[in-house]
């Protein structure tokens, strides 16, 4: 990489389940500085939105609005800084994009569309649970990429596609004409073979992959560059360069979190939650499994080993119902929590993780019988529903924290929570309850701030020395600690 442009400010395209974001990153004084430039909402929509005879219940994403909220951010971008030089895109995991002859066929499904739990008994009749995690590693969840792309054979563009492409590998794409495949995004697919880190050849050949799969990169490898047309457009100078980063953003997340050592546990707190610890190598054993973790692959060859878990979706669903049940009366998160804080800790939980809360739709009321059924009293408040939320993902993560660790062979002297569910001073505060260990919050903007990271070390003209990441991401912002106050223990 040329080393005119170390020390110039990149561009992050962060793109979340409910929101996404273009920002700029620079190293001023030692210190990474982020700056906002453009935000955007994000999230399922009914397929038949764009396909008018799509069933009712299937879901996708508007990537076509996504492209063009993208394209104004980095031309805000390159308005307040033209000499950025070189862009990363980060975004969730395992959905996809179909291209026949360089033209996208339809739209990009959501995992959330339940055509993937139909698929998954097909796919299990060829390979089995046990078999896909001796291969891949990962935690069974039915909308993992191998079912996805099981219930695709039923599609009628399935035979018609040459290249398939993960999101940010397909913004990627857009941005340079390159069809690449991200190694760390690629290992949530269960399409790679954690023996060989390339692609399982098993499951290619049974799902019909052959020739449509692109050849793999790590994190800090070129992309290409800008296609001219598009620079133009853009307001960008010639030969800036599109930079794979560790495009799964919960990688870039964990690539930014300031872990205190190797006794860390850490917990990425957005719509999902992901728990787990940093490894040199994965846990491919049967009680792991069972125990439900995955073996998920992140910068530098390391293995983040860590289970899904819902996050803060029970609380935005549950907002979002509301509001849509009284127009008259609109609430906000921020409201309902301050009065949840001052409540009681309920005596009843709730099973986060349980499938009645995986689709959309009235979460408040799955969560009240599910507290009704187990023998406790019902929810008649807002808030104490948001409290019972609270409690039972505290519990999830403190419990899951422990679990990751104990696979590792040891037990966490912390739990760092980054993300925007690093704000919730509750849900911070009694997870270091539940768990009995420090919790060490932030940042909030984790998952831009490994993506800009991973950019400036590839940009840099020194090598950079390990753990230098997470230096200089403990130099550049305020962390909050939380002291357990009352311990439960979690064992």
């Amino acid at each position: 990489m040329s080393t005119a442009v170390s020390g110039a400010p990149v561009a992050a395209i962060d793109l979340g389940a409910t929101s996404g974001r273009v920002m700029i990153g620079e190293m001023v004084g030692g210190r990474v500085e982020l700056q906002l430039v453009h935000r955007f909402a994000n999230g399922a929509l009914p397929l038949a939105t764009f396909e008018p005879q799509a069933p009712a219940e299937s879901l996708a994403w508007d990537l076509d609005r996504l492209w063009t909220e993208i394209r104004h951010g980095l031309r805000l971008a390159f308005a307040q800084r033209p000499d950025i030089a070189s862009i990363g895109v980060d975004s969730w995991a395992v959905d996809y994009a179909l291209l026949k002859g360089g033209e996208r066929l339809g739209q990009v499904r959501h995992y959330r569309d339940p055509r993937n739990e139909r698929a998954v008994t097909v796919l299990e009749q060829h390979f089995g649970r046990e078999q896909l995690y001796a291969r891949n590693g990962l935690q069974y969840l039915p909308f993992n990429t191998v079912y996805q792309l099981q219930a695709e054979q039923d599609e009628a563009r399935w035979a018609e596609a040459d290249t398939l492409l993960l999101v940010p590998d397909y913004i990627n794409w857009l941005l340079t004409g390159a069809t690449r495949s991200e190694w760390t995004n690629v290992s949530t697919t269960g399409l790679l073979d954690q023996g060989t880190g390339t692609w399982d050849t098993g499951l290619v050949e049974h799902l019909q992959l052959a020739g449509k799969l692109p050849e793999l990169i790590q994190p800090g490898q070129s992309v290409g560059a800008l296609r001219p047309g598009l620079a133009e457009e853009l307001g960008a100078p010639v030969g800036v360069q599109v930079i794979a980063v560790a495009s799964h953003d919960t990688a870039s997340a964990v690539a930014a979190a300031p872990l205190e050592g190797s006794r860390s546990a850490y917990v990425s707190c957005g719509t999902w939650g992901l728990v787990g610890v940093e490894l040199q190598s994965p846990v491919l054993t049967e009680q792991a499994r069972t125990s439900g973790f995955t073996n998920e692959l992140g910068i530098d060859s390391t293995v983040r080993f860590l289970k899904n878990v819902t996050g803060t979706w029970l609380l935005s669903e549950s907002i979002s119902y509301w509001n849509g049940q009284d127009a008259s009366h609109q609430v906000t998160l921020a409201e309902v929590l301050a009065e949840a804080g001052t409540l009681p800790v309920p005596q009843v939980l709730i099973d986060p993780q349980d499938e009645r809360y995986l689709a959309p739709g009235d979460i408040p009321e799955r969560i009240n019988r599910e507290v009704v059924a187990a023998g406790g009293q019902p929810l008649r408040t807002k808030a104490q529903v948001v409290r019972v939320v609270i409690e039972s993902l505290a519990e999830s993560f403190a419990r899951q924290s422990f679990a990751a660790a104990r696979f590792a062979g040891f037990e966490p002297e912390s739990i760092h929570v980054v993300g925007g569910g690093s704000q919730g001073e509750l849900l911070c505060q009694r997870t270091a309850d539940r768990a009995g260990v420090p919790v060490v919050a932030g940042p909030v903007e984790c998952t831009a701030l490994g993506n800009v990271l991973v950019q400036l070390r590839a940009l840099d003209e020194h090598d950079w020395e390990p753990g230098k990441l997470r230096d200089l991401v403990r130099n550049s912002i305020s962390l909050t600690h939380h002291q357990p106050e009352k311990v439960n223990s979690v064992a």
